[in-house]
């Protein structure tokens, strides 16, 4: 098979993809988490913790002294969790990301087994 043929066969995998159940309930799930200003803002909220914790481990202060830090991200997450708009984003994405997967797997174990002649 020739480079051309592989790409065209690629973009028919993809568009098999994009048109799957899966990806279909990731966007719908994604569309509702990007309307919620509620989770949009525990976002941001989480993603600025985040953030500080990042600037602290990177400047070598011992946890003790952002433990509030931590924690305040611990339960901030644990919030966002019970928000239904992030709840069904996180399902949704961690479907597709096993769809992805499985595909990947597929597609190594084609690679490792020797083509019938």
């Amino acid at each position: 098979m020739d480079r051309g043929a592989l790409w065209e066969k690629a973009t028919e995998l993809a568009r098999l993809i994009a048109d799957s159940e899966q990806a279909r309930r990731y966007r719908d799930a994604k569309a509702r988490l990007d309307d919620s200003l509620e989770a949009q803002s525990l976002l941001r909220r989480f993603r600025e913790l985040q953030e500080a914790v990042a600037e602290f481990q990177a400047r070598r202060v011992p946890p003790m002294h952002y433990r509030h830090v931590i924690e305040e991200a611990d339960r901030l997450l644990a919030d966002m969790r019970q928000i239904p708009e992030i709840a069904s984003f996180e399902e949704a994405e961690r479907d597709l990301n096993q769809l992805l997967d499985d595909i990947s797997s597929r597609l190594q174990r084609g690679l490792s087994s020797p083509p019938n002649p």
